[in-house]
């Protein structure tokens, strides 16, 4: 894509260009004769930029419901929180406060909501082009009376906010990072700005090392649809005192600490927990909201007598189970003439896919999809086949 510059963004924010945006927006987007016609009103680099526009928008709408109306730059689109992300942050982290703070806000995933939600925003963002995109943004969604652009960099300002939230870079050389000493700003800056601001959160990544966070930080983590999007840690008044796990879009959250281990024997409902919920350390305390068992204690998988509705795990019936072997396993399908089979695994060293294959000759067109999970038990790998609830 084209580079954006500040006078860039400020001619996509132009009515002619906007109007241009709005009549792509019905059309197909063919890189070859979608630019060459609007080269024939448009510069080389201006017709690149429109194009580019016409895209990200496109691909906006999964994390903005507005996005017909926003600019967007490609990496920080690739950033930004979704949508409901956003507005649960803002409207129940932030709840108690009404002035927040936005440090390195991007185009405004996170500041936007917080607006949305009846904020007085700071947005602090120091890159040019990313602070035009912001400014443009708000004023497009009628949000600028609530939220104010400071270009800069948020360590050397006086915030004077009650609340305040971060988002990180996390790239280091050019690469992913996990690790909280790599972001930018990293994890001293942050924890130093606990200390001017009696709130503060902070989005990481869902894979961090829990280890790395100070004694007395909160941390919880965030699930969209069945997907481990990120996490959150939370100091000063956000310090929570127990791990939590959220559920979106059912906004179900899960707190508590981890009870002792109750394992025990597969019956006749099976769960596999969100994995929000595993990567929280929560599964034993959802076993035990459910009256389920563990079945091993290295492995996230639930069995209880009966199933029960909860936002925290996906149920099967469970159909068959025993030792894993495929021979076995050919034999069930045949037996509940099943239509198709999805494999899953946790400590198994099968490949789904693979198996898959060998067991697609056992399958009947129109017959029931079935789900087959392979794990260890006990030191022994074991088969489940369960079919939805």
């Amino acid at each position: 894509m084209r580079a954006l510059t500040p006078a860039a963004v400020r001619f996509l924010a132009s009515s002619r260009v906007q109007a241009e945006l709005e009549a792509l927006a019905a059309e197909p987007l063919e890189p070859l004769s979608t630019l060459a016609a609007l080269r024939r009103g448009w510069d080389a680099d201006e017709a690149a930029w429109i194009y580019d526009q016409a895209l990200l928008r496109r691909k906006a709408r999964v994390k903005f419901p507005r996005a017909a109306a926003m600019l967007f730059e490609a990496e920080a689109l690739e950033q930004a929180s979704a949508a409901p992300l956003a507005r649960w942050r803002a409207e129940q982290v932030f709840r108690p406060y009404g002035r927040v703070a936005d440090l390195g806000a991007g185009i405004g995933g996170d500041a936007l909501a917080l607006a949305e939600a009846g904020k007085q925003v700071l947005a602090v963002e120091r890159d040019p082009v990313r602070a035009a995109l912001l400014e443009h943004n708000a004023a497009a969604l009628g949000l600028s009376g609530r939220l104010r652009v400071v270009r800069g960099d948020w360590r050397e300002l006086d915030l004077n906010t009650e609340a305040a939230f971060a988002d990180p870079a996390r790239r280091a050389g050019g690469r992913r990072t996990v690790r909280l000493h790599a972001m930018e700003p990293p994890l001293d800056d942050l924890i130093r700005l606990a200390k001017r601001v009696p709130a503060v959160a902070v989005k990481l990544a869902p894979a961090l090392d829990k280890g790395e966070l100070p004694q007395g930080a909160g941390i919880g983590f965030i699930s969209l649809s069945g997907e481990l999007k990120e996490a959150l840690a939370g100091f000063g008044e956000l310090a929570w005192a127990e791990p939590w796990a959220l559920v979106l879009p059912a906004a179900a959250c899960l707190r508590g600490s981890e009870g002792p281990l109750r394992a025990g024997p597969v019956a006749s409902c099976f769960y596999e927990p969100d994995p929000a919920v595993i990567r929280a350390g929560l599964v034993r305390r959802l076993a035990a909201e459910l009256d389920a068992v563990q079945l091993d204690a290295q492995v996230a998988y639930l069995s209880s007598s009966g199933c029960r509705e909860t936002p925290f795990a996906r149920s099967w019936q469970v159909l068959e189970h025993g030792p894993f072997r495929q021979k076995t396993v050919a034999g069930w399908l045949a037996a509940y003439s099943a239509g198709g089979l999805e494999v899953k695994r946790r400590r198994s060293p099968v490949d789904p896919a693979l198996l898959e294959k060998k067991l697609a000759g056992a399958l009947v067109p129109g017959g029931p999809a079935l789900t087959l999970f392979l794990t260890r038990i006990r030191g022994r790998s074991w088969a489940i086949l369960g079919r939805r609830g």
